[in-house]
């Protein structure tokens, strides 16, 4: 039921006979039903090959990670993240494309398999590293903007315009704005996109400068 697609032979044929040998002892064994190099690849196997799939995210193919996530789920996977890639923008874009869990490589493979036991039993997935990694990138928001560079943030991704922002913050536009281009100039060092209000408003959001939005709430 379980599929891989990583680049390094290695892995494949790791995570594949670790599955064979736990089969013996398990509980729930886990049949590895394909493995391959490229999305491409495992997707050509055709339908039904796997029900779940662990994802390298950095692929030699130079394939978009979240690109990947969204193929496999649309080819009925389910995706858990299994690399050694944590750049947190890289995996909040695989997340938000559907994937359900993330393992860092290193991680013992027993882990690997309770996760896909969960995700096959659909239980829920507690996916403690992916929340490590997120709250390690709100750092950044703490200690590379100035407090008024998040002030400028906030009041300008809520909404208002360069001049309303400046006058709550008791200061002119062009100052109000130069906090703000100097915050852009920042995020977008981290690779987070912030050239738009949108982009700004999605990060302060991540970083906890906006509160997150609860659907349905007014």
């Amino acid at each position: 039921m379980l599929g891989v697609v990583d680049d390094h032979e290695a892995i494949r044929v790791g995570v594949a006979g670790y599955a064979v040998q736990e089969s013996h002892v398990a509980e729930q064994p886990i049949r590895v039903t394909k493995v391959a190099a490229t999305v491409d690849a495992l997707i050509g196997a055709g339908h039904g090959v796997c029900q779940i799939v662990a994802l390298d995210l950095s692929l030699a193919d130079g394939s978009n990670p979240g690109i990947n996530v969204y193929r496999l789920r649309q080819h009925g996977c389910a995706v858990v993240i299994y690399s050694l890639a944590d750049d947190p923008a890289t995996l909040r874009d695989a997340m938000a494309a559907g994937a359900v869990g993330y393992i860092r490589k290193g991680e013992p493979l027993a882990k690997l398999m309770a996760m896909v036991r969960d995700v096959h039993a659909g239980r829920p997935v507690i996916c403690r590293e992916f929340a490590a990694v997120v709250e390690n990138d709100r750092e950044f928001a703490r200690n590379s903007l100035t407090e008024k560079e998040r002030e400028a943030v906030g009041l300008y991704a809520s909404g208002l315009s360069l001049e309303a922002t400046a006058a709550r913050m008791g200061c002119n536009a062009s100052t109000a704005k130069t906090f703000v281009d100097r915050a852009k100039a920042k995020y977008q060092g981290q690779n987070r996109p912030a050239s738009q209000k949108v982009h700004l408003y999605k990060n302060a959001i991540e970083d906890g400068i906006l509160p997150p939005v609860i659907p349905g709430s007014k």
